[in-house]
């Protein structure tokens, strides 16, 4: 059995001139990345393919060798936006801080990590009118979603306030970034998730609660949701979960998070193809088609 899965056809078939990018995961199977790539590549009038790799845990070594070689460039989904770091040759500033990666560059055959998920996260939230800057965010979780978010938001000038069920878990998360922002001093707060208080300018649900099938379910009753200004889930399935249903019953602007997913790809075009994107208005475009289509 090969070390990796992709669709061989489809390499065949493909040109000496035709540029090729890559998600390597370890299951991949309902994947968005590929349709989402070569949609921006088809509008943007890029000569080029995008595939999905999948690949065991033991041979993430092997992949990355070969994708070095052979690829333009490629992104990193779970398991791996961890365990690729001893591969990569230059980390920017975000991903240095995050020790996380879902965007390489290859070029001159080094390999050049970047992690867009945060800048993607921030980038729906503005499509929908809604200020990030200087903000007071609440992020629910710690895992790596709720990390992006707490960077993006720091990094703006904000506050952030991480809820979480996991004493330990609420330290190391505060540690980290105070290593990141050792500047950022009262801006960063941890809280048990059960004793959320004050009103906050923005609720960033990072959880996987809500996540089908266990719909019904919002990691924050209503009580928390009335004090914000603004929500955003980084669950997109359902697409309308509990904790979005609610705050709009509240009159809540509520950002769904289908959107996280389209912006981090159109982040990654940027570094693979710097000013080779279509327009804001056809992004904006193409992001409402492919949400149409869930």
């Amino acid at each position: 059995m090969p070390f990796f899965v992709c669709d061989m056809d489809i390499v065949r078939k493909i040109g000496p001139e035709t540029a090729r990018y890559a998600v390597l995961g370890e299951h991949l199977r309902h994947t968005w990345s590929p349709y989402i790539h070569n949609t921006l590549f088809e509008a943007a009038g890029i000569n080029a393919v995008y595939l999905p790799v999948t690949i065991d845990r033991e041979h993430l070594s092997s992949a990355v060798d070969v994708l070095r070689y052979s690829f333009d460039g490629f992104n990193v989904t779970i398991p791996y936006k961890e365990r690729i770091l001893p591969f990569i040759d230059h980390l920017d500033a975000r991903a240095k801080a995050m020790q996380a990666v879902n965007t390489v560059e290859i070029r001159n055959g080094q390999l050049i990590g970047h992690i867009t998920d945060g800048m993607g996260m921030m980038r729906a939230i503005m499509e929908k009118g809604i200020c990030v800057d200087g903000v007071t965010a609440l992020v629910l979780g710690g895992g790596g979603a709720a990390r992006v978010a707490g960077y993006e938001i720091l990094e703006r000038g904000g506050t952030v306030v991480f809820a979480l069920r996991n004493p330990e878990k609420a330290e190391l998360l505060f540690h980290s970034f105070s290593e990141a922002f050792p500047n950022a001093g009262s801006h960063i707060r941890c809280v048990e998730i059960d004793k959320i208080d004050g009103s906050f300018d923005l609720i960033i649900n990072c959880t996987p609660v809500g996540m089908y099938p266990n719909i019904e379910y919002s990691p924050v009753g209503r009580k928390v949701l009335e004090r914000s200004g603004a929500v955003f889930d980084a669950v997109y399935n359902p697409r309308e979960t509990r904790f979005l249903q609610t705050a709009r019953e509240c009159g809540i602007p509520a950002v769904e998070g289908f959107g996280m997913l389209y912006y981090q790809a159109v982040e990654a075009e940027r570094f693979w193809n710097p000013g080779s994107l279509p327009s804001n208005s056809v992004l904006r475009e193409i992001y409402l088609s492919l949400l149409g289509q869930m």
